[in-house]
């Protein structure tokens, strides 16, 4: 097998672990390819390569799970299935943990393991029927409020129909695997990962009635933005942002391609709900 591997280079103890798995990987015969930047950080520029996600097999990320959306995005183009090594804080998508992966690894060189497909969400933002941009997200895409301390109004639309005109701090559309994340905080349901589903959540409505809605996978979803002069951002997985303006639209379906994760630990996703969910400890 040939592994990739993108590390979070801003976190010194991942490029301490990036070494030993250089280490580890070259003990046992097995290519491994990163991009050419992080080879040269290593010390070790033969491992650069350009597109080297084409290359590989398994994508092993060392970081957090911010780190792993990103990965995953970019993975998902070209259908390679990712391994996180959690270097972050709540890990709910990396699989294995900094100070006990080799054994893991080597399951998965063996071809012990498992992939899991998580569907993923994909848009475009229309302005005066014009296609400004479009994007690809796992976790979420959320419509929010700028600077200013001023709600916004959206108009809320499913299959064009009518869903409901949300004054709020903003809106959330995300995905099972984002229902942990940016939703989970604004009050919306924790949805099993697995579960194909859209879910869309006001953040602090400005009415009792308004309620988080989930729909189908294959919904087409439409957001327009009614608030004149406001400030307002449209962001994707929280670490991507776009300006919109007045009577801006987004449009939302279900991406044509799945982000692909590595299962080797043996661990459910309620084992880790239960494990991260817990009251930390200071």
């Amino acid at each position: 097998m040939r592994f990739g591997m993108l590390v979070h280079t801003g976190k010194p103890e991942a490029i301490k672990v990036a070494r030993r798995l250089v280490e580890f990987f070259q003990a046992r015969g097995n290519q491994l390819f990163t991009d050419t930047s992080t080879a040269q950080l290593l010390g070790k520029p033969d491992l650069g390569r350009a597109g080297y996600m084409a290359l590989v097999d398994v994508v092993l990320v060392l970081g957090g799970d911010g780190t792993l959306l990103s990965a995953a995005r970019l993975a998902s183009s070209f259908g390679k299935p990712v391994l996180g090594i959690n270097m972050g804080h709540l890990g709910f998508l990396t699989e294995l943990d900094a100070d006990s992966f080799q054994p893991a690894l080597e399951q998965v060189i063996a071809g012990n393991y498992a992939v899991e497909e998580r569907m993923m969400i994909e848009g475009r933002i229309l302005r005066s029927g014009v296609e400004m941009a479009c994007f690809r997200a796992l976790n979420d895409v959320v419509v929010t409020r700028g600077t200013f301390a001023r709600m916004i109004q959206v108009s809320t639309f499913i299959d064009n129909h009518h869903v409901m005109d949300y004054k709020a701090d903003g809106i959330i559309v995300a995905t099972p695997t984002g229902s942990t994340a940016y939703s989970l905080s604004a009050g919306g349901p924790i949805i099993e990962p697995m579960l194909e589903c859209v879910c869309i959540t006001p953040i602090c409505p400005h009415t009792l009635a308004s309620r988080s809605v989930v729909a189908r996978p294959e919904a087409h979803v439409r957001l327009q933005l009614n608030s004149p002069g406001e400030e307002v951002m449209l962001t994707i997985d929280g670490q991507e942002g776009i300006p919109l303006e007045a009577n801006d639209v987004v449009e939302l379906v279900r991406a044509q391609v799945t982000a692909k994760f590595v299962k080797v630990s043996g661990r459910g996703f309620f084992d880790i709900l239960n494990s991260r969910l817990r009251e930390p400890r200071f």
